[in-house]
């Protein structure tokens, strides 16, 4: 549980790290120069980034979370999900004895 706080609070983090940095980018906008522009091309670049790998993070960990959750209804209604594994072997066995 601990870890998921630290997950959720690293994420939230992250997401006004990138608030920030945009804000920069921003303000820096009217500054010229060629060392200007590489940096806020790589800052640019980077906030792209860090947007891709949040939102796979976030994915991963609901991916986690339905997985964990079905872990728990199968612990606690073990005999339906035999129930259910057994029907679905069952259906995969007829179907290949028909070909």
């Amino acid at each position: 549980m601990m870890n998921e706080v630290t997950t959720k609070k690293l994420s939230e983090d992250f997401k006004v790290l990138i608030e920030d940095v945009e804000d920069i980018v921003k303000a820096t906008a009217s500054q010229t120069g060629e060392r200007i522009g590489d940096l806020r091309q790589r800052l640019e670049k980077q906030i792209e980034d860090g947007r891709k790998t949040l939102a796979e993070k976030t994915w991963f960990q609901k991916t986690q979370d339905t997985k964990a959750g079905t872990e728990s209804q199968l612990r606690e209604n073990t005999w339906a999900g035999l129930a259910i594994a057994a029907s679905i072997g069952l259906l995969f066995g007829l179907l290949l004895r028909r070909k």
